[in-house]
Formats: C-alpha cells, structure tokens, sequence
C-alpha cells in the first residue's frame, strides 16, 4: 500500500507511538486499540489508518509468538537511544549532527528492536558517564568490561563514546557470533574483545564495568565486579525491576558502593554505583 493512499493524522500517529513507548509491555493490536480508545476518541477505521501509517513508515512492526500478534516499536530505521547516542541498521542511511554517536546495530536473537527499555537505560547510563563525569574524562584507564554482552552494542557505545578497549564476554556463543559481527560492521575490531571467558578467569582492572543481567546474576557477580573495577571508576547495572532497587541498593552498600545515578523507564530501572 502506499503511504499517500492512507489520509495522514500526525498527532494521532505520534499519540499511538507514545502509548507503545510508554506501555510496560508489548499489546496486541485490540489492546492497542482499546488503550488510545480510552483517552482519545476514533472514528471508524481512523486507527486501522494509523496502523496501517506507522508500519509502512517502519516506526511499528508486527511480531509473533505462540500464535498471537504484536505491535512494537520497529528497529528499522535509526533510534536515538540517549541525546547523542543513534543505534541504526547497517543498510540505513543517516545524516548524523556533530554531536551524534552512530552505532550500526543487526537486530538479531541476542538485540532484537533495540529499543528495550534495559538497553536504552544502559546506553543512557553509559553516556552519562562518559560525558559528565570529570574522573571519567581525565582518567588513564580507558578500559571496560562489558558482562552478558549479548550483541556487543555496549561496549561499541563505550568505545565510540571515547574509552580506548573493551571486553564482551557472554556464555551464549549465538550472542558471541552477532557481538563479533556488529564489532565489525562498527571497524572496532582492533579495541573490543568478545570472549567466553568466565567473569572468574577475567584478569586486569577496568575503569567501568558494566552488566545487563537480572538481579540473582547480579546479586551473585556483585563482589567480582567490584573486585575488577577501578577505584574512581563505575559500575553500570541495568536488567532490573524498579522493585528490585532497594535490594540492590542493600547489596552494593555491604560492597561500599553507593547510587550515583539512577534512571526509570517502564517498570526497568539502570543505575550508575560508584565508591563514596
């Protein structure tokens, strides 16, 4: 179908998309309908219309399991995860600012959209370290370890964000496959390494450390990411209910770490933790 055929409504298509980003799961497309019916009037097919809009346009895609249907946020077309953090499909084309961090990301079984909350909570925390933190900026240990990497693209993000190497370890040998192949498309081959070596066998400190995994892995790696981070460094830690916080917090405070930032999307939350 082409896109001139549907009549365009902006703010309807901007509404809808709000309502994907901001829900604390994906919907099927009835409880799509059924949540903008409840605070926004429709006349007949005007969301069918809108649908039919913003998929052609790549911002929804439709995915499937167990025989059910979803709308999602497409990874079709570049993302701005953080303010100056894009993540993009290889094949697409962008005209990025001065300020803008571009990462060619293949959605694949360990990244999939690209836009999950975890994820962009990460990147986000990942920035802000990297941007706003003078020790960060001045430090001669420009080293990170990323734990789980899953498609790489944290430890890509750091290097583009200014650390100098990196390492990805992952347990998943799929995850390792399409960690290398997007160290690759993104020519870092030479500064990241991607390993299924233990967290155990790891050697060497790292100014920031960084893990997206749930909290009993989390809970359970804690004093050995410590032991592998810096004195001035931070350790980044997504992967985690915003329930879960103050369980968390009650670890890292037994390990002498204390929150220097926090972040909450949906019902994920991202936290920086360093030294006092």
């Amino acid at each position: 179908m082409r896109t001139d055929s549907v009549p365009s409504d902006p703010k309807l298509d901007a509404y809808i998309l709000g309502v994907v980003t901001n829900a604390p799961r994906r919907m099927t497309p009835l409880e799509l309908k059924q949540r903008v019916l409840e605070t926004r009037p429709l006349q007949c097919g005007q969301f069918k219309s809108a649908i039919k809009r913003l998929v052609l346009q790549k911002a929804l895609v439709y995915t499937y399991q167990f025989g059910n249907s979803f709308l999602e946020l497409s990874f079709e077309k570049p993302v701005r995860i953080a303010d100056a953090m894009i993540l993009k499909p290889p094949a697409c084309n962008y005209q990025a600012l001065p300020q803008d961090v571009v990462i060619n990301i293949k959605a694949g079984a360990a990244f999939g959209t690209g836009v999950h909350p975890t994820t962009r909570l990460s990147l986000q925390a990942l920035e802000m370290v990297c941007k706003g933190n003078p020790h960060c900026i001045n430090s001669e240990n420009r080293q990170i370890l990323d734990i789980g990497t899953g498609s790489g693209v944290l430890a890509i993000a750091a290097i583009k964000l200014g650390f100098d190497s990196g390492v990805g370890i992952d347990i998943d040998p799929c995850a390792r496959v399409e960690a290398l192949e997007n160290v690759r498309l993104n020519k870092l081959c030479k500064k990241i390494e991607i390993s299924d070596d233990s967290l155990d066998s790891i050697q060497g400190i790292f100014f920031s450390v960084i893990a997206n995994l749930r909290l009993p892995t989390l809970k359970a790696y804690f004093r050995r990411m410590v032991d592998l981070m810096d004195t001035n460094g931070f350790l980044i830690l997504s992967g985690i209910k915003t329930k879960e916080i103050k369980p968390l917090q009650k670890v890292s405070e037994k390990h002498g770490m204390a929150v220097y930032w926090e972040g909450i999307e949906k019902e994920w939350a991202g936290l920086v933790l360093s030294r006092p």
